[in-house]
């Protein structure tokens, strides 16, 4: 594996001190409502009763994935609801000998979507199922292909193919260390849930800006940056979410 980019810790501490400026109730409610969503797809994903989740279980859960959210009844009835079952079963506990094996059976036997969108999918169902093993690898966060996401600005020189990697294993070590460099800024928080929130907010915090930029009479009509990290993680209805 390459050496990692190493990231700027002046922007990682900039934007760090524009997300706690949010107030401290934001913060603790939004990392709140990241662990309810874990724990809700841990206790659905689970061996025992991921083989008895009827379709309104699996229209619940797709809900809450950013990828799949709008097209997630197309993506039940075309793939088929023991289709779906299966293939989250194979990528939760199949014998895969790599993250991208395992992603890509599970994006092959997935229909509705498009690829990129499937391969986001498999990436939120391994992350929220095994919080503590697998991070959060999406196409807004990282995208090599066309060299976006939010990791973008972590670093002041523009982003190359590779720059943040192409392999499950190169971007991992990108995101163990943002993680690290938030614990040096203060951030006591276990697991990578806190690096979750900390890049949908980024990102967030772009689109909102392009949007305001570009759309001048757009302000008040568009959700503030905090709603759109809360979109683009599926935190958006609490009502759906487990108590912790």
């Amino acid at each position: 594996m390459k050496k990692p980019v190493i990231l700027d810790d002046f922007l990682v501490r900039d934007y760090l001190i524009k997300i706690l400026g949010e107030g401290e109730d934001f913060v603790q409610d939004f990392y709140k409502d990241l662990l309810a969503k874990s724990l809700l797809f841990q206790q659905a994903f689970s061996k025992e009763r991921l083989p008895s989740l009827t379709e309104e279980d699996l229209d619940l859960l797709l809900e809450k994935i950013f990828s799949t959210r709008r097209q997630r009844k197309r993506v039940i009835e075309e793939t088929g609801v023991d289709r779906l079952k299966r293939a989250i079963s194979d990528l939760l506990y199949g014998k895969a000998r790599s993250w991208e094996e395992r992603v890509e059976r599970f994006v092959r036997e997935i229909r509705g979507v498009d690829k990129k969108a499937a391969r986001d999918m498999a990436s939120e169902i391994l992350h929220f199922t095994f919080p503590e093993e697998y991070v959060l690898w999406t196409s807004w966060i990282w995208d090599p292909e066309s060299e976006s996401g939010a990791v973008v600005f972590l670093k002041e020189e523009p982003p190359k193919r590779s720059m943040y990697g192409e392999t499950y294993e190169e971007f991992e070590a990108i995101y163990k260390q943002i993680q690290e460099k938030l614990l040096d800024f203060g951030i006591k928080v276990k697991g990578y849930l806190f690096v979750d929130i900390f890049l949908a907010m980024i990102y967030a915090t772009y689109v909102d800006y392009m949007t305001l930029s570009t759309m001048h009479s757009a302000k008040g009509f568009f959700p503030p940056a905090g709603s759109t990290a809360r979109r683009l993680l599926g935190v958006l209805r609490k009502e759906d979410l487990l108590e912790v």
